[in-house]
């Protein structure tokens, strides 16, 4: 009876442990995984992102400190303005050859496809982002430019064939030939371009 009433402090423990294993591993909600179009870790595994050395930061502001006034206008060099300028005038270039090849009746479908597609790629790039999030906290480090390649250009194609059903594909022919003639122009006036895709 005596080793009965000391092994009641052990069996006490023992129980309080398995009480507490039992709330916290099998009564405990298991959080859902986020739906996603994509299988993310197949693309993932793929695309050389990985946890990062350093976590990401986010500086707050301390209210105790006054906020500096901000101008009302940023200071701009003459460069950058340039580049602005020279960026604007190939897009409307490039928005007067599209005008030009589907037509008027037309014009309108396509801008509003080319934003639809912008949105889209946006959408897909902030799901991507926060998965990674996700998975590897505040941890992570990837290059955009190869994470996002795959489904941007499954967005575009989608886009492209939408575009070649509404247009036909003697105009689409056209476009292509014209869209891949302004790219190739300005890859030979500068070396930073943006390309067009759609």
């Amino acid at each position: 009876m005596e080793k009965f009433k000391k092994s009641i402090p052990y069996l006490l423990i023992v129980l309080l442990v398995v009480w507490f294993s039992y709330k916290f591993f099998i009564e405990r909600p298991i959080p859902k995984e986020p739906s996603m179009k994509l299988d993310w870790d197949q693309l993932d595994a793929t695309s050389g992102s990985k946890a990062g050395p350093e976590p990401v930061t986010i500086k707050k502001e301390n209210p105790l400190v006054k906020a500096q006034k901000t101008r009302e206008h940023s200071e701009i060099s003459k460069a950058d303005e340039d580049q602005f300028a020279e960026y604007d005038a190939m897009e409307k270039k490039w928005l007067g050859n599209v005008k030009s090849i589907v037509g008027d009746a037309f014009y309108p479908s396509y801008i509003e496809m080319r934003d639809n597609n912008e949105k889209e790629k946006m959408v897909a790039y902030k799901e991507y982002h926060d998965y990674l999030r996700k998975k590897y906290g505040d941890k992570f480090s990837y290059n955009i430019s190869e994470d996002q390649s795959v489904r941007e250009k499954e967005i575009n194609q989608k886009y492209l064939k939408m575009l070649m059903e509404k247009i036909g594909t003697e105009k689409f022919q056209a476009y292509i030939k014209a869209r891949d003639m302004i790219n190739e122009e300005n890859r030979r006036k500068k070396k930073l371009f943006v390309q067009i895709e759609f």
